[in-house]
């Protein structure tokens, strides 16, 4: 009895996080208006959210339901407890919206090691660059120039915790700088 109620207390704050994460939609107040003033895109390092390898991306970012790859860090560091070789690296390079912009990018290294028992260690560092951007004042004139940028770097840790099930333990550093200094709208 009470592992089910614990399931479904799990369950139940994993979907409300879920909608908190998933929330957006157009917020109308004094500082955004969808007829052409400012609206910021106000959520935080959604470069978290780019699929970096190109073969899960092409599947319409299914990469937890794939065989296990050097890129299973992003999708699920569990699965490196059934990937075949002992090493394995990664590097990807992703010119994101290029036909929009042509500066904005992630890169993307990711690596594994498997040790005794089939556990393994795993690391990824994640950058993505926003081109190169003016900032601007109210009255259009320009503040300066500033290369805006984000990264993350995870470290993992898997083992199998039966033959068919594994568990995976994740840290993970995030660094944005969006502004460079700058302050828009009251913050820097």
């Amino acid at each position: 009895m009470m592992r089910k109620f614990l399931c479904i207390i799990s369950f139940s704050l994993s979907v409300v996080g879920l909608s908190y994460g998933q929330g957006g939609g157009l917020i109308k107040d004094e500082n955004s208006n969808i007829l052409g003033q400012v609206n910021t895109i106000t959520t935080a390092v959604p470069f978290l959210m780019i699929s970096p390898d190109s073969r899960a991306g092409a599947m319409g970012d299914a990469g937890v339901a794939t065989t296990p790859d050097a890129n299973s860090a992003h999708w699920n560091a569990s699965k490196f407890v059934f990937v075949e070789k002992d090493a394995g690296v990664s590097i990807s390079y992703v010119p994101w919206l290029r036909k929009l912009v042509n500066d904005i990018n992630l890169a993307y290294l990711s690596g594994y090691r498997k040790i005794k028992n089939d556990q393994v260690f795993c690391a990824s560092l994640r950058y993505f660059s926003l081109g190169d951007i003016t900032f601007t004042d109210i009255n259009g004139e320009t503040l300066g120039q500033f290369n805006p940028n984000e990264f993350a770097i995870d470290l993992s840790y898997a083992r199998p915790l039966s033959e068919k099930l594994s568990g995976s333990v994740s840290l993970r550093y995030i660094y944005s700088n969006l502004t460079g200094g700058q302050y828009v709208m009251g913050s820097a």
